[in-house]
């Protein structure tokens, strides 16, 4: 694994995750007006996607590193009740679409872990040890890019006949979250001397 020191600084990672959270929160919770020719809908998505893309590398990279890994497997399951809170307050009767997105969220995450678990004793060393920020980036982008594929084509993102649009403000997000993520993690790059 291509760990170096600057992997366990944690208050980078707290802060980065936290912002994941806030883009998730505001992408969910309140939609935004439309701004250059595109509605609050896919403003959101952006939103949505961008928080999504800094989640993803910060997945990614945790098959890199083993501190990471750890911030991960607490994180995860953090993010897991986050998203089950919000059904305390509901009567199983009155679940809907949105109470059914929140709990598969939550699996997801769970799944998420055992699989970052279980692929580390599956995984060929060599494979772990020849990932680098870069590379990971790379696959956390990949995975981000399935998640949104996944979305549009299988998931709630379905009713829509075109769909340029919607995975266009897919990409922006998670372009923008992708960046967001190399650079308040840049301080990986500089090794044991940060």
């Amino acid at each position: 694994m291509s760990e170096t020191q600057a992997d366990c600084r944690r208050l980078p990672f707290l802060l980065t995750l936290l912002l994941a959270l806030v883009l998730l929160g505001i992408g969910v919770s309140s939609p935004p007006r439309g701004l250059f020719g595109l509605d609050g809908a896919h403003w959101s998505r952006a939103l949505i996607f961008a928080g999504g893309g800094i989640l993803a590398l910060a997945y990614a990279d945790a098959f890199r590193s083993r501190c990471i890994r750890v911030y991960m497997s607490v994180a995860l399951p953090m993010l897991a009740l986050l998203c089950v809170a919000p059904l305390a307050a509901t009567e199983r009767a009155a679940w809907g679409v949105a109470e059914s997105l929140w709990i598969n969220a939550a699996i997801v995450a769970v799944l998420l872990l055992v699989f970052l678990h279980f692929s580390l004793h599956t995984m060929p060393s060599a494979w772990r040890r020849g990932l680098t920020p870069a590379r990971s980036a790379i696959l956390g982008v990949a995975l981000a890019v399935v998640g949104a594929l996944y979305w549009e084509f299988r998931g709630g993102g379905a009713v829509a006949v075109d769909k340029t649009l919607p995975l266009a403000a897919d990409l922006v997000g998670i372009t923008a979250g992708a960046v967001t993520f190399w650079l308040m993690m840049r301080h990986r790059l500089r090794g044991d001397a940060a």
